[in-house]
């Protein structure tokens, strides 16, 4: 009889990361690696968009306020091409967290079918309630 211990039981969440700010970058680098995550980085939605094509992900990091395509933007986008190569049928739904400086109230977010809201985290929080609030969210993916 094979034993499974705890550790080999343990999924690594594969994280994808769309942030147009380097300093977000690598603070969501540091922040996803203290919780041992598979972190991919994308600097834009349309560099995204091949990896969330061909890729699995457990968890999306989106940026709100992006110059060349924003977040709303990117996410209708990402779910319409989900939705025209059929990956739902493969895939759940995959939680969305927006990362943004600006407040909960002022984004419009839409209706999508391939993504679930998991969050909002204000860049302007302090670094100690980002570890708390991505504890939070990575236990329940």
């Amino acid at each position: 009889m094979v034993i499974e211990t705890a550790l080999e039981r343990q999924h690594t969440p594969r994280v994808l990361v769309i942030d147009d700010s380097l300093d977000s970058v690598k603070l969501m680098s540091h922040i996803l690696d203290h919780y041992k995550c598979d972190v991919t980085m994308a600097f834009d939605g349309q560099d995204a968009i091949p990896l969330l094509v061909n890729r699995q992900f457990d968890l999306v990091i989106l940026d709100w306020q992006m110059p060349q395509m924003g977040g709303r933007d990117t996410l209708l986008l990402m779910d319409r091409l989900l939705t025209e190569k059929k990956i739902h049928k493969v895939r759940k739904a995959i939680p969305v967290v927006i990362y943004t400086g600006h407040s909960e109230e002022e984004l419009e977010l839409p209706l999508v079918r391939h993504f679930t809201y998991m969050g909002f985290i204000n860049k302007r929080q302090a670094f100690s309630s980002m570890m708390r609030s991505f504890n939070f969210i990575l236990r329940s993916i």
